[in-house]
């Protein structure tokens, strides 16, 4: 399928998206800082498909002042953090001053509280930063309603950072609770909390389906060069790639 000519500027429509809270006078933070009732936002990045969009993303803040926070899963089946591009893309958005950390996944441990502190050691001696807060992967409701630390590490889904203050989430490629700059709450200048995934912003598509549609060929396209430099009877089936 084709795009249309639809497909809009991802990257400018970021960018205009943060001008439009600069615009406000919000004070971006991480999320130990958001300690104020107005004028505060978290902005919170949970990597699920793609390390180098997470880059594009993190560029575009730096150059504006911003920072945020980006949290990574360290059991994915779409990207390795711990890959030679993968690490780097991750070492590099740190350098540009945002916080990296853990995307974690409870209910993939029979303890989950066990497997927290494993990925934790990991990510603080691979990455050299101390695991203060988490983001949760897919939280069920359980998940949801945990309100206290887990093994001493913060998580974003505590009522401090989930339910005290506005949270908005672009989830599936739309906003879920309304656009955060329509809200009552941005023109009235309350702290926010606002999550993006960067590969809603990073492909270009009229919609949230024309993007999937986009990025799986992208993908396909990818894991048919690695097959390619890394397989010789590969290059037999596809003399190029």
């Amino acid at each position: 399928m084709e795009h249309s000519s639809l497909e809009t500027n991802d990257l400018g429509s970021y960018q205009d998206l943060l001008e439009k809270f600069l615009s406000r006078n919000y004070q971006f933070v991480f999320f130990r800082e958001l300690t104020q009732p107005m004028g505060q936002l978290a902005l919170r990045h949970d990597i699920d498909f793609d390390t180098h969009f997470a880059l594009r993303t993190a560029h575009i803040e730096a150059e504006l002042g911003i920072k945020a926070t980006y949290f990574f899963l360290l059991r994915s089946n779409f990207y390795n953090i711990l890959s030679a591009d993968d690490a780097r893309n991750v070492h590099k958005i740190k350098e540009l001053g945002h916080t990296v950390s853990i995307h974690f996944d409870p209910v993939i441990y029979d303890d989950f509280h066990e497997g927290l502190l494993l990925e934790a050691d990991i990510f603080q001696r691979y990455f050299n930063v101390p695991v203060n807060i988490i983001s949760l992967h897919r939280p069920n409701q359980f998940f949801r309603e945990y309100d206290s630390p887990i093994k001493g590490i913060e998580h974003t889904y505590q009522s401090k950072y989930f339910k005290d203050i506005k949270y908005f989430s672009d989830s599936t490629g739309q906003w879920r609770f309304g656009a955060p700059t329509d809200s009552v709450e941005f023109l009235q200048g309350k702290s926010l909390h606002v999550l993006i995934h960067p590969v809603w912003w990073m492909v270009g598509g009229a919609s949230n389906l024309d993007k999937l549609q986009k990025y799986f060929g992208q993908r396909t396209q990818l894991l048919k060069k690695e097959f390619f430099d890394n397989c010789l009877p590969f290059r037999e089936i596809y003399a190029h790639v």
